[in-house]
């Protein structure tokens, strides 16, 4: 049995070793006490397991009889009742999954599949769930019962590698019996329609002992088999209305006892609180009004303290993720008119008598956000579900606002445009393209479907029945849900998480759980200071086991709690809220699958650090190149400058901001958890008698006082001012202990958010020496031109200067050299004659022209000779005025032009406007009338004269418009 070599597999531990040829390969060793060697858990599971449930269950089925039998009597009823739950687990499953099948079909009948898109009217038309797994195992059966013979063949031919040949021929023996339609044996049990749908309660109880509270197991027969602190009962049964029920009887006052249920589910509360009392269900509407007849329950749970406190409504007025409890932490009076605690502050220096009026209004109610996490595939399909039955109440109430994108009508997916005709196609050939799956890959996945399915099923249904009524049920929001609660879809946003892109695939051990970081509420109520009732969300699904599991983690922590940790309700309280902040801080827990969310945004962050550092580096080391070698002008400068190029950076950037705003987010939870506990600890000191405004050094100062005075008092039975304490002075301490570890857990974020910000305004450094360095190669580039440009501007003069030079030369030497008398004998000029005309007219038009183009003096004396004796003429002789008058220029063409084109367009409003007038002068005329006391004449002129003079109004316009069209 040597050569053991330890392994993992999916992350579970296994050991392999060298075996028998009766023996599996692997043993399962995941609930094997710490020590136990393989070999003696194989022979001995019962002695050396942790976990006896979870052990029977992961046993092969042959051996399951043998390890029952060996449980005490305790343990075997534990084991049984596991069965049961699974087997009415199962019934249940299959009587959902078939009524929501025939729901569909029903839904698809009655809108004809307008409504449903094309993978819904697949899933619809197909069978279900259950159906589908019964046919991939037939098929299966089938394929191994057909080939049996053909896989012994190749088990003989092939050497063993990994496991003894003996086993897998002995297992292909047993396939000859094989039955390939099965025979379902018809369970006894039916289908449970409870509205609980056989979710768990805990209740946890304490005995005083001295001072202090310890351990205390319960017995009660509606209790499920379990001790302290795994004592459970259904839902459905400390809800109901009967005879027996814990949460109805009285707690003597030397116990504590804690009841939780494991949903935010208003219903619930309100039913709980009214069996606390022992009174029926309560009226806790929105429009009922406070009154002295109202019962206990309705006045814990009036309007200020519970739904007044709900954010977002119910009945489909915004979205569901935007339904949460405002946090807050409040004494609730018995008196439903008096005032809350803030209101009811009153001097601590009274008398006895105000404390102890004080000390009998001890309910407290407390709503506090907190953090968790979740499997990405079961975030999608809460979703996915809240969806759907949104989708199904916006259906039936026509007036609520669509939230959701319905499904094409066939006639509207005929105009779908070719991209997305094209898209589709291609998904097609790419789904053609995957290999086809074996009859054995097809029966496991359908098994794997329907294995997460029913975990997850007592969920779907709470989440379908409850999500839209009056209470409404508040789910599990995101991170981004939280935040952005006018966002009808935050889908996108969600998987751009730090820690969903932490843990996809690839980056983490359980890279086949990509998970999310949640935010839930914690509710809780202290009651009559022995009791605690407390509501917060699991996971979705049983998720066993989950020793990340908020209520889990707490059970944990009160079975090894310290002597002496709790001496008041307040001090359990303190511990719960405690728990809740510390999911993702908690270090001492396994491994499991609870992302390391303050690593994984520690690595993030160093990742984009180390991104950035990497961007200055490549910057600084291109501007040295480029320093010392120049770009010649003119060369490919597009590739030369792509280290300009602000896309990387500008990734990252966005990156950075993600990581800082979902760190802001997680901070802000947190500040929320501070004033909650903040408020907490002052009620706490308020039932005490101390101000409001005293803090914690004054309180110590005037103890030490106190005590100095009076040496003999025993520390902790009277306050600072001489009163009996009623909170211990060891829970105040617990509170303030609270409130600073809320302080580090913050503290902790916020740098990380610090350093988050700081990569940011450094990406932002980057990118702003970018643009300068890019405005620095521009004005480079244009001074550059602009040299071009004067270099070009000297070729055009020396042109000039060469065409001066030239053009009389040319112009006098063409004149001359028609006729000259040395040349063609022509009488009227010489060669020398006409030379002496050519070179001094030239000489004179080019000293004449170079001298205006290049000498200002030159230009300045035509100025005087010449401009002025012309503008005296023009000014003194009338010329300039009649230029004024008759030449006009075309800036005042197009004015004219303009405003003829304006006046023509203008004809039908001009028309109206006309008509309205001698409809509103008609008007007067007829008012005038009346008031003189002449109707019939009124009459007439409206008849007669009035419309004879519209007629003459709108002929006058037609020829006034028939002249401006001539005109023009």
């Amino acid at each position: 049995m040597g050569n053991r070599k330890p392994s993992v597999i999916n992350g579970i531990p296994f050991e392999n070793y060298l075996h028998q040829a009766h023996e599996d390969v692997h043993i399962d060793m995941q609930y094997a006490q710490h020590g136990c060697t393989p070999d003696e858990f194989a022979a001995e599971p019962w002695k050396h397991c942790k976990d006896h449930t979870n052990t029977y269950l992961s046993l092969r089925f042959d051996k399951r009889k043998d390890f029952k039998s060996k449980l005490d009597k305790d343990r075997l009823e534990r084991v049984l009742h596991e069965e049961r739950r699974i087997e009415q687990t199962r019934v249940n499953f299959t009587s959902h999954v078939k009524k929501r099948h025939e729901e569909r079909l029903k839904r698809f009948e009655q809108t004809k599949g307008h409504l449903t898109s094309d993978v819904e009217k697949r899933d619809i038309l197909s069978l279900d769930t259950m159906s589908s797994l019964k046919k991939a195992k037939q098929d299966w059966k089938t394929e191994v019962v057909g080939n049996r013979e053909e896989y012994a063949a190749k088990i003989r031919k092939q050497p063993p590698k990994f496991r003894n040949q003996r086993l897998d021929l002995e297992l292909l023996e047993r396939v000859k019996s094989w039955n390939v339609d099965d025979i379902e044996e018809e369970s006894t049990l039916q289908p449970k329609t409870d509205l609980e749908y056989g979710f768990k309660a805990c209740a946890i109880y304490f005995q005083k002992n001295g001072s202090r509270y310890e351990e205390y197991t319960h017995d009660h027969p509606k209790f499920l088999p379990g001790r302290f602190p795994n004592q459970k009962m259904s839902v459905h049964n400390i809800l109901a209305d009967e005879a027996g029920n814990p949460l109805a009887e009285s707690c003597p006052p030397n116990r504590l006892r804690y009841f939780h249920f494991p949903s935010n589910n208003m219903r619930w509360i309100e039913k709980a609180m009214a069996r606390y009392y022992g009174e029926q269900d309560g009226d806790h509407h929105d429009d009922s009004k406070p009154t002295k007849e109202m019962s206990k329950a309705e006045k814990l749970l009036s309007r200020e303290f519970w739904r007044g406190q709900l954010h977002g409504g119910s009945g489909g007025n915004g979205p569901v993720h935007a339904r949460y409890m405002r946090s807050r932490c409040s004494i609730v009076p018995e008196d439903a008119t008096s005032g809350t605690y803030e209101q009811q502050a009153v001097n601590p220096r009274s008398s006895s008598t105000s404390i102890s009026q004080k000390s009998k209004k001890k309910n407290f109610a407390l709503f506090m956000p907190y953090l968790h996490w979740e499997t990405d595939s079961r975030r999608a399909r809460m979703a996915e579900v809240v969806k759907e039955v949104t989708i199904e109440l916006e259906d039936k109430n026509p007036g609520l606002r669509k939230r959701y994108p319905r499904p094409k009508k066939s006639d509207e997916k005929t105009k779908a445009s070719f991209f997305e005709i094209w898209q589709a196609t291609a998904k097609e050939k790419k789904r053609d393209k995957r290999p086809q799956k074996t009859k054995l890959g097809a029966y496991l996945f359908a098994l794997a479907m329907v294995a997460d399915a029913m975990d997850y099923e007592a969920d779907e249904r709470l989440l379908r029945d409850n999500l839209h009524q009056n209470p409404p049920l508040h789910i599990r929001r995101t991170l981004d849900q939280s935040y952005f609660l006018t966002l009808d879809d935050t889908g996108v946003r969600d998987k751009d998480q730090v820690v969903y892109r932490g843990t996809r695939l690839g980056k983490s051990f359980h890279s086949h759980n990509t998970r999310v970081v949640m935010v839930d509420q914690l509710w809780l109520w202290i009651l009559d200071d022995n009791t605690i009732l407390t509501s917060f969300p699991r996971r979705w699904g049983r998720n066993k086991p989950d020793p990340s599991g908020v209520h889990k983690s707490l059970r944990d922590r009160l079975k090894h709690l310290p002597e002496g940790q709790i001496q008041s309700v307040y001090d359990l309280a303190l511990i719960i809220i405690d728990q809740c902040s510390r999911v993702f801080f908690d270090r001492t827990k396994p491994l499991d699958q609870r992302p390391e969310v303050m690593d994984l945004f520690a690595s993030a962050i160093g990742n984009v650090a180390e991104q950035t550092t990497i961007a200055y580096e490549s910057f600084w080391r291109n501007l040295e190149i480029r320093s010392r070698n120049p770009i010649p002008y003119g060369s490919n400068e597009h590739v030369s400058h792509k280290y300009l190029d602000i896309n990387p950076e500008g990734t990252i950037l966005r990156e950075s901001h993600d990581i800082a705003e979902e760190l802001q987010i997680m901070i802000r939870i947190y500040n929320q958890q501070l004033h909650v506990v903040r408020d907490f600890r002052k009620i706490l000191g308020h039932i005490n008698g101390e101000s409001k405004n005293e803090t914690d050094e004054m309180r110590s100062i005037m103890k030490f006082l106190k005590y100095k005075e009076n040496p003999g008092a025993k520390e902790g039975e009277r306050n600072s001012y001489g009163q009996p304490d009623i909170v211990p002075e060891h829970t105040i301490q617990e509170a303030n202990d609270t409130l600073e570890l809320l302080r580090n857990r913050q503290s902790e974020i916020q740098d990380l958010e610090d350093a988050a910000v700081r990569t940011s305004h450094q990406l932002q450094g980057l990118l702003s020496l970018k643009q300068q360095q890019a405005s620095i190669i521009e004005a480079k580039a244009a001074l550059r031109r602009a040299d071009e440009s004067v270099k070009q501007g000297r070729a055009i003069m020396a042109f000039t200067l060469v065409t001066i030079f030239f053009l009389p030369l040319g112009f006098l030497a063409t004149f001359f050299g028609m006729n000259n008398k040395d040349i063609n004998d022509a009488p009227w000029m010489t060669l020398n004659e006409q030379l002496k005309y050519m070179f001094g007219l030239s000489t004179a038009v080019i000293i004449f022209a170079v001298s205006t183009a290049f000498s200002p003096w030159t230009r300045a004396t035509l100025t005087i000779f010449v401009k002025v004796p012309l503008a005296f003429i023009a000014e003194y002789t009338g010329l300039r005025a009649l230029w004024n008058e008759y030449i006009v220029g075309h800036s005042a063409l197009e004015k004219k032009g303009q405003m003829k084109l304006d006046w023509i367009y203008g004809r039908q409003k001009r028309k109206e406007g006309k008509l309205k007038d001698d409809e509103e002068r008609l008007k007067r005329e007829a008012q005038r009338g009346i008031s003189n006391g002449d109707p019939e004449g009124v009459r007439r002129r409206m008849n007669g004269q009035s419309v004879h003079d519209l007629h003459n109004g709108a002929e006058t316009k037609d020829l006034k418009e028939a002249s401006i069209e001539d005109m023009v």
